[in-house]
């Protein structure tokens, strides 16, 4: 699946592509109508082919930075999360060549999408069939022309070899100019370039303005092969004439049936194509087209002067192209930290290209490189598209900039904050802060993003953090409330932003909280000599092997985080997705049907719930793993019960999987209500029909 994941993902960016393209195409289409058809006919498939080709060297959109921006931003917010993945979107390969993850709407899209190319193709395929079943009496005139019974008007079928199918009453005379149009269709290969955007609309399908894109390229098609037939009056009055016919045949995206009469009749009658001076003007705005489809990033530098070091440079500037430079890049600065798992590890802020300047510093492309203390690397994430309001190739770092890191998010793993200045508007002043009291033209503001220092790799892990203070703007510590964790602030506008970590997205989001809620991000601070970072093993064992392996590390509250999960190690090894969440107990599930010593269960503290995921070590995978939070007991109760009992999104839960009886569990709760009060009860989920039965609980007053 993972591998239509990464198509969908593809071609629906190449749909958004294509939805800017197709009105260029349509206004150009309208003001080249003196132009040969033959040329629109070229722009149509310029256009049919950037829409499946992902490989160019800039995007249509990148005329416009804001308009690239918001691109970029639209595939970021589809639900899939590229692994290593350090910008919005590197480029089309970088969801081919690092891991992904996708959320259950994506899923849902692609089966979709999935679905629809099938049905397209299917419903084509049989209106194929249906079309060539009604040919009868087939007889050979010359070549691939045939006459046949059963079709009231001339079709033309064909990929690569083009035939053609008259009906068995039309006579020679009434058919000598659309032999010659038919040729027209045969010499230009119209046949693949049908069929080539067809393809296009199959995997765009959802696409509605590929649609009209493939509707106008047949009308422009049969038009081209109009152009070349004279006399045009003569063709016209034969065409014309089978006007009434043209309609009754079976219609289908793979056939080329005579159409549009009246609008082609229009054409040849009254409508002259231009001279030289309109081919001309027609090549050249085709070329254009082409550069904006393909090459519009590399124009753009050629126009600012070219990026190969002979444009003239300020004084006391060096060019930094050098191949050596361009492959490791210089190094800006650098800090050292350690990984999860204790290991010493640097962290480098490089340029990958751009300019030194001994006095401004350097400014250019930039990268953040994760190596270990031999200088061997293990990660590069690229800071392109990071930062809303910083061009790529304008970020900007001083002499003698410092990194920080920091472990925010109280999970044993250290964070890295990469920033930048920018200039904006008030318009885009007013979209940040909210606010609408009148500022300088241009005001100053520091963007910071924040990326997670795993063991083996970098993790963006924050949107786009704002801030108007005085802090360092290339990298800084942020300010955290006094005995609070996972939470800090940031200052915008005289005013203080919450950033809270998310344990459910793995991410830093912003959220307005109240003195009661940050109170209740000082529960977990417990003030005693930290023993962070100390790693400690958890095991289950049957009569002579370890089953179950559970690692963790302790942060800087004491807990034990879960680092990771192994099935069998002593065997047939397996690691599973880390749970998120601190480490209560690893243990056997009582199984009412006799399989013993076949499923684990592993018990966590989440962020909203202590919790539980069941392990079935014979097929070495999640058996059944339980939310958490109360959501699904919140509906639960709904259900069955029908009472007024609800939950806070916030209101801790305790689940406990009592017993395992074939395809059902057993589960036992505890939880806070909205009214102060506790419910303790359980009930059966059968894992096969995936629904709840012998739902049973009891109702408690809080005793303060």
């Amino acid at each position: 699946m993972d591998l239509l994941y990464r198509l969908f993902y593809t071609a629906f960016s190449m749909g958004l592509i294509t939805c800017t393209m197709t009105p260029v195409i349509l206004i150009l289409r309208f003001l080249l109508s003196k132009t040969p058809k033959k040329y629109i006919v070229d722009l149509w498939m310029v256009l049919f082919f950037r829409g499946i080709c992902p490989v160019s060297m800039s995007s249509p959109l990148c005329i416009k930075k804001s308009w690239n921006r918001a691109f970029h931003r639209l595939l970021s917010q589809m639900g899939i999360s590229i692994g290593t993945e350090s910008s919005i979107m590197k480029g089309w390969y970088a969801v081919f060549e690092n891991e992904i993850s996708v959320d259950i709407s994506y899923k849902v899209c692609t089966i979709i999408w999935c679905a629809g190319m099938i049905g397209i193709s299917l419903f084509t395929f049989v209106r194929q069939k249906k079309l060539y079943a009604g040919l009868k009496n087939v007889q050979c005139v010359y070549g691939r022309v045939y006459q046949a019974d059963g079709i009231e008007a001339p079709l033309i079928k064909g990929v690569f070899f083009l035939t053609q199918y008259f009906s068995s009453d039309m006579k020679a005379n009434d058919i000598k100019y659309l032999l010659q149009h038919f040729e027209a269709h045969s010499k230009r290969r119209d046949g693949i370039k049908r069929f080539f955007a067809f393809i296009v609309v199959v995997v765009q399908w959802f696409n509605p303005l590929i649609w009209l894109a493939y509707y106008l390229l047949i009308a422009d098609i049969e038009m081209a092969a109009d152009e070349v037939i004279k006399p045009s009056n003569e063709y016209a009055q034969e065409l014309f004439n089978l006007k009434e016919a043209s309609f009754k045949g079976q219609q289908s995206l793979l056939t080329f049936n005579e159409r549009n009469i009246k609008t082609r009749v229009y054409r040849l009658l009254y409508k002259t194509t231009g001279g030289r001076q309109y081919k001309c003007l027609a090549l050249l705005v085709l070329f254009l087209f082409f550069v904006w489809a393909f090459l519009l990033r590399p124009l753009q530098m050629l126009w600012d002067g070219g990026t190969w070091g002979n444009r003239t440079e300020p004084e006391d500037t060096t060019s930094i192209f050098d191949s050596l430079e361009r492959n490791y890049g210089t190094v800006v600065a650098s800090v050292n930290t350690f990984s999860p798992s204790g290991l010493e590890r640097v962290i480098e802020l490089v340029m990958t290209s751009g300019t030194y300047d001994e006095t401004n510093g350097y400014t250019g492309n930039f990268a953040i490189r994760l190596s270990d203390n031999y200088g061997a690397s293990l990660d590069r994430a690229d800071l392109d598209y990071i930062f809303d309001d910083v061009e790529k190739g304008h970020l900007h770092f001083d002499n003698e900039t410092d990194l920080y890191v920091y472990d925010y998010n109280a999970d044993g793993t250290n964070e890295v904050v990469i920033g930048q200045r920018a200039e904006i508007s008030r318009i885009r002043w007013r979209e940040i802060s909210g606010r609408r009291r009148k500022r300088k033209k241009n005001v100053t503001l520091n963007e910071y993003c924040i990326w997670n220092i795993d063991e083996n790799s970098l993790k963006k892990i924050s949107d786009i953090i704002y801030s108007t203070s005085d802090m360092e703007y290339a990298s800084c510590q942020f300010d955290i409330p006094k005995q609070t964790t996972r939470l800090f602030t940031s200052e915008l506008a005289g005013k203080n932003i919450y950033y809270v970590w998310n344990l459910e997205e793995e991410k830093y989001q912003q959220k307005q909280l109240s003195k009661d809620d940050i109170r209740k991000y000082r529960t977990d601070y417990t003030g005693v000599e930290s023993t962070e970072g100390e790693t400690n093993t958890h095991t289950l064992n049957n009569n002579t092997d370890t089953v179950v392996e559970v690692v963790t590390r302790k942060d800087a509250t004491g807990s034990e985080v879960i680092k990771q999960i192994v099935l069998n190690p002593g065997r047939s090894l397996k690691k599973m997705k880390v749970v998120d969440g601190y480490f209560c107990d690893i243990q056997w599930v009582m199984a009412a049907d006799g399989e013993n010593n076949r499923y684990a269960v592993l018990v966590y503290n989440g962020l909203k719930a202590q919790t539980f995921t069941v392990y079935d070590l014979e097929e070495q995978e999640v058996y059944y793993s339980h939310e958490d939070g109360n959501s699904v007991l919140g509906t639960v109760f709904r259900g069955y019960n029908g009472s007024d009992i609800a939950f806070n999104d916030g209101s801790p839960a305790v689940y406990t999987l009592l017993e395992k009886n074939g395809d059902k569990l057993k589960i036992g709760f505890a939880a806070s209500t909205q009214d102060s009060k506790t419910v303790n009860g359980s009930y059966i989920y059968d894992t096969k029909l995936r629904n709840i039965s012998n739902f049973s609980y009891t109702q408690n007053a809080v005793v303060n």
